[in-house]
C-alpha cells in the first residue's frame, strides 16, 4: 500500500488540480496553507504561477494565506515575485491589494519590479509602479545646447514618463533611499535612465518662472538632467515631482496630470484625436453653404453664389442694385434676391435685425425637380470673403485708346567696367563676424557637408563631439574644417 497523504499535502494537491471547493474542504478540516515542497513552494506560490489559477489565488487569500511568504534559493522569493516574472497583471494587483510587500528581495537581489522588468511586462511594471511610487507621470525634458534651451526650448525637449519609486528593501514602512526611473514610453518595460536620487544634487527651482525648470546633478555619472512640467506652465506637477525626489510623501490627485498606473491608450494619441475632431468640426461650421444646382442649368448662368451671373445688375456678389424681372437661374438658387448692397454696409450681409436674414428657405417653381433648401444654424450669418467690387459704371461717349508708340528702339548694349573682386575683410569689432554660440571668439569654421559658417573651432568641435548637428539646418555634421580669410 502507497504512504497515505496528510491533509496538508492533500490540500497542496488540491492547488495543483485548481479545485476550490477540495481547498475548502480541507481547510475546514484542519489543512495547513503554508505547507511546503521539496522546493520550497507552498500553495499559494503555486498558484501564482499559473494565469488560470486566479480564483484558486483568491481563495487562498481569502482562507488566511501568508501573501509574503518568502521561498529561499536561487529564482525564488515570494508569491509576488512570481506572479510578475510570468506577467500575470491579474495576479499581481491582487496580491498588491491584499499587502503583498513589493520591496522584498529574492536571493538573487532582485525585488517583483526588477524581474518584471527584465522579463518585459510592462503592463506588471506600470501596476506595481503605481502601487508604490511617490510620483508617476508625463514630463519634459531638455537634452539640447544651453543657448537654444533659452531660445526655442520646444526643439530641444521631449516627452518622458518618469517614476519615484523607494528602493530600500530593509526598511519597507519608512524607506530613505530613493531612485528615479525614466521612460520614453508607457509601452516600454526597461527605464532608459535609471538615476539614485541620494547620490544626486537637486537644485532648487525658481517657481516665480513662466516655465520653472528643475535640474538633477548625478554625481555618479556626472550628467545634469533639467525636467520640465508636462504642460507649459503646470507649476503644481513640478513642484510634486520636486517633492518626490526629496522623499516626501504626498497625494496626487490622478486627475491633475497624474494618470492611472496601466493606461490602454496612449494620451499623445487621444489628445490628438481629439485636436483632429474639433478641427474638422470647426471648419464644418465655418465653411460655406453649398447651393444646389437644378439639374439641366447650365454652369454660365451661375456665378458660384446661386443668383445671377449679371454682374453690372449684381455688382459681382448676389445682391442686385435693383428691381429686376427674376431670372430662371436665381428662382432655382435657392436663395432670395437681396436688397442693393448699399443697405448692407458696403459688404452685402444685412444689420442686425428680426427681419435681416438675407437667405431663407426657398420652394422651386413646379417646373424645377425638387426643393432646394441650405441649412444655415441659427445666428450664424455668411459672409463673403472678400470686399465687394466696387461698381465703376463707364461714362457714356466715345471710348478712348492709348496711343501706340512706333519708335525704333535701341538694342545696343551699354559697355560695363569689370571690377576686381575684392576680399572682404571682416573686421574684429564686427558682431556679424562672432561666433554664434558663444559669441566670443570670431567664426572660422564650416560645417560639412551643410556648409554654414557658425562658430569657432572650440564650440563645433563640442557639437560634433555630442552629435547634435548644425545649429542653422540641424543637418548631420561629418566634418569641420577651419577657414581662413585674407
Amino acid at each position: 500500500m502507497g504512504q497515505q497523504l496528510s491533509k496538508d499535502e492533500m490540500l497542496y494537491q488540491q492547488v495543483n488540480y485548481g479545485n476550490v471547493e477540495g481547498i475548502k474542504s480541507l481547510r475546514r478540516d484542519g489543512a495547513s496553507l503554508e505547507w511546503m515542497d521539496r522546493e520550497g513552494k507552498t500553495p499559494l506560490i503555486l498558484a501564482c504561477m499559473r494565469a488560470d489559477f486566479l480564483p484558486v489565488v483568491k481563495t487562498l487569500i481569502e482562507l488566511g494565506a501568508n501573501v509574503n511568504a518568502y521561498r529561499p534559493g536561487s529564482h525564488a522569493g515570494t508569491p509576488l515575485h512570481h506572479a510578475a516574472k510570468r506577467g500575470l497583471d491579474h495576479t499581481v494587483r491582487l496580491l498588491l491589494s491584499h499587502g503583498a510587500n513589493a520591496l522584498v528581495m529574492n536571493d538573487d537581489c532582485q525585488t517583483p519590479l526588477d524581474m518584471a522588468r527584465a522579463k518585459g511586462h510592462s503592463n506588471v511594471v506600470r501596476i506595481i509602479e503605481g502601487h508604490i511610487g511617490l510620483f508617476y507621470g508625463w514630463l519634459r525634458e531638455l537634452y539640447g545646447p544651453g543657448f537654444l534651451e533659452a531660445l526655442a526650448p520646444q526643439w530641444v525637449s521631449r516627452k518622458i514618463w518618469v517614476v519615484v519609486i523607494p528602493r530600500d528593501s530593509r526598511n519597507p514602512q519608512n524607506p530613505k533611499k530613493f531612485e528615479l526611473a525614466i521612460y520614453p514610453g508607457l509601452q516600454v518595460a526597461q527605464p532608459r535612465t535609471i538615476i539614485q536620487l541620494w547620490k544626486t544634487n537637486i537644485e532648487e527651482v525658481k517657481f516665480n518662472q513662466p516655465d520653472p525648470v528643475m535640474v538633477l546633478f548625478d554625481k555618479a555619472s556626472k550628467t545634469r538632467f533639467k525636467f520640465l512640467s508636462a504642460n507649459e506652465g503646470d507649476k503644481q506637477q513640478l513642484l510634486w515631482f520636486h517633492n518626490a525626489c526629496r522623499g516626501m510623501h504626498q497625494v496626487i490627485p490622478p486627475a491633475a496630470g497624474n494618470p492611472g498606473p496601466a493606461p490602454t491608450t496612449n494620451p499623445e494619441d487621444l489628445q490628438l484625436a481629439m485636436a483632429i475632431s474639433a478641427s474638422i468640426q470647426l471648419a464644418m461650421e465655418e465653411r460655406p453653404p453649398i447651393v444646389p444646382t437644378r439639374p439641366g442649368s447650365e454652369a454660365s448662368d451661375m456665378n458660384g453664389w446661386g443668383n445671377s451671373a449679371d454682374n453690372a445688375s449684381h455688382n459681382g456678389w448676389g445682391a442686385p442694385q435693383g428691381p429686376s424681372p427674376p431670372s430662371k437661374a436665381s428662382s432655382s438658387s435657392g436663395l432670395i434676391e437681396a436688397p442693393a448692397s448699399s443697405t448692407y454696409n458696403g459688404w452685402g450681409t444685412p444689420e442686425a435685425g428680426p427681419s435681416a436674414d438675407p437667405i431663407q428657405h426657398h420652394q422651386s417653381s413646379g417646373s424645377d425637380v425638387g426643393t432646394s433648401t441650405l441649412n444655415i444654424p441659427q445666428g450664424v450669418s455668411v459672409i463673403p470673403s472678400a470686399p465687394p467690387i466696387p461698381d465703376n459704371s463707364p461714362d457714356n461717349g466715345p471710348i478712348h485708346y492709348p496711343s501706340i508708340d512706333c519708335s525704333p528702339i535701341d538694342l545696343s548694349m551699354p559697355a560695363v567696367e569689370v571690377q576686381p573682386v575684392k576680399s572682404e575683410i571682416i573686421e574684429d569689432g564686427d558682431a556679424s563676424s562672432l561666433c554664434v554660440i558663444c559669441l566670443d571668439a570670431p567664426k572660422e569654421v564650416v560645417c560639412v557637408p551643410c556648409g554654414h559658417v557658425i562658430g569657432c573651432m572650440s564650440c563645433l568641435n563640442d557639437i560634433k563631439a555630442k552629435k547634435l548637428g548644425c545649429p542653422i539646418c540641424r543637418a548631420k555634421i561629418d566634418q569641420i574644417i577651419k577657414i581662413f580669410s585674407v
